[in-house]
């Protein structure tokens, strides 16, 4: 893995740093496979609850790489639509399990507000902006839309994808693009905050909960309260459930399994 990119662990939480900021820390090809393997090691790992993702100096991420986005003129059309590591990130995010934070330090734009979307919170700097303008380089952002529609709205993603606005942290806040908002010197905290709070919590909760919303998303109401009344019954099956409630008569701090 490339040195822009910096894992640490604090607690059960692992934070993940875009770490190329001379650049802007842009979502180059070589970023997003390192990024790819990353979240994936996160997921698998038993002592990891939560996943931070953030960015090294005063940028989230710009979206794609020039250099990745030049060099797309001498490739055939078949090989630009096959070979799209980007896009590998946003499938990978949309399916994951475990509890994701994005604290977005500066400007996430294209890709970088497709991950912010992606993510299941998100607190974001006073200076932190936000927006899809590829537009300005004379290409829309087709593989970003489908990731950002579901959290801005057709109004907004219109807006944002065909005028190339972009948005401040108090109109993203005003939006639902994030949760939160604080100043830079107590962005890293309050996202440490917010993933030790969920992290308190049954990993076996999280996880069928996380993917209970995400696989209902797609449904229509009589099939997603029938299919997460289905999910409900794996709960009374679990260790956890029997801690959770047993703890609770106890009065003392359950000691979750993650089963």
């Amino acid at each position: 893995m490339s040195q822009q990119l910096l894992i640490e662990d604090i607690g059960r939480v692992r934070r993940i740093t875009l770490n190329a900021p001379e650049r802007r820390n842009p979502l180059s090809f070589v970023q997003a496979r390192d990024l790819l393997s990353a979240l994936e090691q996160a997921a698998a790992a038993p002592e990891v609850s939560a996943v931070i993702l953030t960015g090294a100096g005063s940028t989230f991420c710009v979206g794609g790489d020039q250099k990745d986005f030049q060099a797309g003129f001498k490739k055939r059309s078949p090989e630009v639509l096959s070979d799209y590591p980007p896009l590998e990130i946003f499938r990978l995010a949309r399916n994951y399990r475990k509890p994701l934070i994005a604290a977005v330090n500066g400007a996430a734009l294209g890709g970088g507000l497709g991950i912010t979307c992606l993510a299941h919170m998100a607190v974001a700097s006073e200076t932190a902006t936000f927006g899809i303008p590829e537009i300005k380089l004379g290409i829309f952002p087709l593989t970003v839309v489908p990731v950002v529609r579901p959290v801005l709205g057709d109004r907004l993603t219109y807006e944002l994808s065909l005028t190339g606005r972009v948005l401040t942290a108090q109109e993203a806040l005003q939006h639902n693009i994030v949760n939160k908002v604080v100043p830079a010197a107590e962005l890293q905290q309050a996202a440490l905050d917010m993933a030790a709070k969920v992290s308190e919590f049954s990993p076996l909760a999280l996880r069928l909960g996380i993917e209970g919303l995400q696989v209902s998303a797609d449904m229509d109401f009589e099939a997603a309260v029938n299919y997460l009344n289905a999910m409900r019954t794996i709960f009374f099956d679990s260790e956890d459930l029997l801690e959770g409630a047993t703890a609770f008569l106890e009065k003392r701090k359950p000691v979750w399994q993650g089963r």
